[in-house]
Parts: C-alpha cells; sequence; structure tokens
C-alpha cells in the first residue's frame, strides 16, 4: 500500500494550502509541502487535496498573454541538443505534409479545391481555387462579378466543360425558387434560359415603377412647391396610404 494514501491533513497543513496553493504548480506545492511537514506527500495526494478542500492554483495550462517561458534565453547544453539534433528543421527543409501545386482535394463545402500556389499563411482562397471555377477561367476569361459557374447535371464531379455554366446571382435565385435545376443537363440549360427571362422581366417592372415613382414625386414638388426630401417623403407616404 502507498506510505501516502491514508495520509490524513493537519489543520496547519490545510491552513498552508489555503495560503500558498494560489499562483504555484503542483510541482512547487508538493516540493514546499514536503519541506514543511516531512516526511511530506507525493504530488497526487495533493492534487486530490486541492480539489477536495476547493482551492485552485489559477493555472490554466495555457500561455497567458505576456507570460514567459521558462526556457527563455537558456541554451540547451550538450546532451540535449544531441538528443533534439534529430528532430529539428534543417534550412530549406520542406514538411512532409506540404501539398504540392496541382493537388486536388475534396473540402467541407464538397467541391474538388486545386492547389494554384504555395504563399506561406495566406487565406484558402490564395493557394486554393475550385476546380469547375479554374476550369472556366482557363477556358472562357475571368467570372464577372456577381457570376458563378453551375454544374447543368448537378454532378460536382462532372467537370465537362458542357457541363458548366455560368450565371448571375439574380439568375441564379431564380432557378432555385422555380426549381429549374435537373439531372438533366438538357433540361438544365432549359431552366436557366426561363430564368433569365423571368429576370430580365423582374428588373424592367422594377425600373418602370422606380421611373413612375420618381414622376410622381417630381410632380408633387412641382404642384406644391417642395423641396427634394420633403417631396420623396410625402409621396411615400401617400403610396403607403394606398396599400
Amino acid at each position: 500500500m502507498n506510505r501516502y494514501e491514508n495520509h490524513r491533513f493537519t489543520e496547519a497543513e490545510k491552513e498552508f494550502l489555503r495560503e500558498f496553493v494560489p499562483g504555484h504548480s503542483h510541482k512547487e506545492i508538493t516540493a514546499e509541502f514536503c519541506r514543511r511537514f516531512p516526511p511530506g506527500v507525493n504530488e497526487s495526494r495533493i492534487k486530490s487535496a486541492i480539489k477536495r478542500y476547493h482551492l485552485n492554483t489559477g493555472h490554466t495550462g495555457r500561455f497567458m498573454k505576456g507570460q514567459k517561458a521558462r526556457n527563455k534565453g537558456v541554451a540547451m547544453d550538450d546532451e540535449q541538443y544531441r538528443k533534439a539534433a534529430p528532430t529539428m528543421f534543417k534550412k530549406g527543409n520542406v514538411p512532409h505534409n506540404i501539398m504540392p501545386i496541382g493537388t486536388e482535394m475534396e473540402l467541407t463545402d464538397g467541391y474538388i479545391w486545386v492547389k494554384i500556389d504555395d504563399i506561406p499563411n495566406a487565406k484558402k482562397a490564395v493557394n486554393w481555387r475550385q476546380k469547375h471555377r479554374l476550369l472556366w477561367e482557363q477556358n472562357f476569361g475571368e467570372i464577372p462579378e456577381g457570376y458563378l459557374v453551375i454544374f447543368k447535371d448537378g454532378n460536382k464531379r462532372n467537370f465537362d466543360l458542357d457541363n458548366l455554366a455560368c450565371i448571375s446571382k439574380q439568375v441564379n435565385l431564380q432557378m432555385s425558387r422555380q426549381k429549374l435545376r435537373f439531372t438533366d443537363a438538357d433540361l438544365t440549360e432549359s431552366g436557366i434560359a426561363l430564368a433569365e427571362v423571368m429576370t430580365a422581366i423582374y428588373e424592367k417592372k422594377g425600373r418602370k415603377k422606380h421611373e413612375r415613382s420618381g414622376r410622381s414625386d417630381k410632380s408633387l414638388q412641382e404642384g406644391q412647391g417642395l423641396d427634394d426630401e420633403t417631396a420623396r417623403t410625402k409621396g411615400r407616404d401617400e403610396r403607403l396610404n394606398d396599400m
């Protein structure tokens, strides 16, 4: 049986723990306890006592901001260096797990990404590109802002150029709303054409509504001698009342 297992802490020992535990490690507490109360106890009993008496060392096991490492500025002796040397990085060494440019892999979004560069500490979008977007740009040029590339048959592994389409986000929204996506690429292509027509109609209606609203505000302003801001506010309030 371990000679420390039956140790019962005296009131003096408990008082020492309450005073000394905060700010010290288990190793430091054990060493000081053994110095003050020989023959002392082992570190396991100290840990149990700290838990039982609801004490807290204040140590989280993490480096805090501004905290210095204990071995900072301390050179390794010859024996330590000899042991550590085989695992040290050599100048110019490339880690074995670095993926070469051209590597393809599936990421969490379900798409295949291709490594195109090897810039250290760069964001994913710098060193990696989605394969279908990369193929489109290589064959058809830059993808305009506000546009995306989709798979006509919905298969994210079918990189045939005939299976890719570059559409605006507005058209993509209409396709989702009207359920115009199909596993048949030809049907999806027809869905794209329909969504483009619907988007154009909605945009035209929006422009006409905006023009009518502008003319209404202008007429109100001229008829009542109002400034621009007052006319817009009054016109908006009247349209809301008509709803």
